[in-house]
């Protein structure tokens, strides 16, 4: 079974946290799995001509829901 790499962020400010418990003034963090070095969805989504879609990482399109979790 593979690892999990979770990081918590901040959707407003882009802070991120090792833990969810930590006292942050924006109500919303979001639990990401950015995955291993080398991992797919650590990079951005592009479409079937390499053309950048989005400029964020996968795991972080999947925190936000905005793409399913592969």
């Amino acid at each position: 079974m593979a690892e999990e790499h979770i990081i918590y962020i901040c959707p407003t400010c882009f802070r991120i946290c090792e833990s969810k418990d930590v006292n942050h003034e924006h109500p919303r963090l979001i639990a990401c799995d950015v995955g291993e070095e080398g991992d797919e969805r650590r990079k951005p989504i592009t479409d079937e001509h390499g053309n950048l879609l989005s400029r964020a990482p996968r795991w972080f399109l999947e925190g936000l829901g905005v793409v399913e979790t592969e």
